[in-house]
């Protein structure tokens, strides 16, 4: 968690809800705690919609190590786990998905001046805006296809649960059971004891097993913001077009920033954000794409040097070798090695044998007599 950002949101927005990415509390929780099976508890207990079930995950996690559990209690629990999130965004993500595709689009951009920065973010708001609003002109219904799509999977798990009315008066309150409790829905007030409902705007397993018994369609029971009509409402503007820098009016009486004072490292600018160690080790092993097509490609995807064809000596002119790797050359040339070392003997000898010669054939100087 990047210091000084909580306590930033919070004073600038204080009435936004503000949750916590679960994968990056994970990558931090992973690096004193690296137990699969605590691993599959905070995300347990991340997905919990009810507070039982996050209350039952954080018992377990107490039981097995009590360090772990103290760490997970330090943060807000209704920024990181589904059971305490608020319901008014409708939107039960757990992940910040949606910054990180944000950040990998504007990824070369990010290294630019600040202006071509910004001018890059408009123009991609901009494309994005006129291709959302071609891309379903012509759907037909009241929801969306991704919304259709989730409803859809919602309702065929529905068949599994069995509703039995309460016999109020409106024919809303239903006690349904199933595996592996049993839970109350509200078609009235729209509520849902396992508060999927309430927390996404789509109505839950047990709330189609309740409307099936009421001849309802469940689409219609859908958060408005989740309908074609909010989704036309959320394109219905654009962004006006702007011309080239050039032609930007200058601002007169002002003071023009400066850029900052950077000390620039040696080395190439890193692009790349830093990866943990469990990381790197995912993408290492990761083999690479082949194509089976190539021969000199092998059967497990590795890659193997090039095949060249035959090669001639140039000492023997045989071929399948070359003249470093030359048989014969190399007999030649310790014959030749052998030979001049022979030589080199025999002329140390001769010149040792010469000279004991000169020494025994010195003649005795002559005595001088008084």
């Amino acid at each position: 968690m990047q210091k000084g950002l909580i306590s930033a949101v919070k004073a600038v927005m204080p009435d936004v809800h503000h949750r916590f990415c679960v994968w990056h509390l994970w990558k931090n929780f992973n690096k004193n705690w690296k137990d699969l099976q605590l691993r599959g508890l905070l995300w347990e207990c991340a997905r919990a919609t009810t507070y039982q079930e996050f209350r039952d995950g954080m018992e377990k996690i107490k039981r097995l190590n009590e360090d772990a559990w103290a760490y997970l209690e330090k943060w807000p629990m209704d920024a990181w786990t589904r059971s305490l999130f608020s319901d008014k965004p409708k939107l039960d993500s757990i992940c910040n998905n949606a910054c990180e595709v944000f950040n990998a689009k504007i990824k070369d951009a990010r290294a630019k001046p600040i202006i071509t920065l910004l001018e890059e973010v408009r123009m991609f708001v901009m494309r994005t805006i006129a291709k959302n609003k071609v891309k379903l002109h012509n759907h037909t219904g009241k929801l969306t296809p991704v919304i259709k799509s989730s409803l859809e999977k919602v309702r065929k798990e529905s068949k599994h649960w069995k509703p039995i009315w309460t016999g109020d008066n409106g024919y809303e309150k239903f006690e349904v059971h199933g595996h592996p409790t049993n839970h109350v829905v509200d078609i009235g007030k729209r509520l849902c004891t396992c508060q999927f409902w309430m927390l996404t705007g789509i109505p839950c397993v047990h709330t189609c097993a309740a409307l099936s018994c009421v001849n309802k369609q469940p689409k219609d029971f859908c958060h408005r913001w989740l309908t074609m009509d909010s989704y036309k409402e959320t394109y219905n503007h654009h962004i006006n077009p702007i011309p080239g820098q050039p032609m930007w009016k200058k601002a007169e009486d002002c003071n023009r920033p400066h850029a900052p004072k950077i000390k620039t490292k040696p080395g190439k600018l890193k692009m790349k954000r830093r990866m943990d160690a469990d990381e790197k080790s995912d993408f290492e092993t990761k083999k690479p794409k082949v194509d089976p097509k190539l021969s000199g490609n092998t059967a497990d995807g590795v890659h193997l040097k090039r095949q060249l064809g035959a090669f001639t000596c140039s000492y023997c002119g045989d071929k399948g070798h070359t003249k470093r790797g030359c048989k014969k050359k190399r007999n030649a040339d310790a014959a030749t090695a052998a030979a001049a070392a022979a030589a080199a003997a025999a002329a140390t000898e001769a010149a040792e044998k010469k000279k004991n010669d000169e020494v025994h054939t010195v003649p005795e100087k002559p005595v001088q007599q008084p």
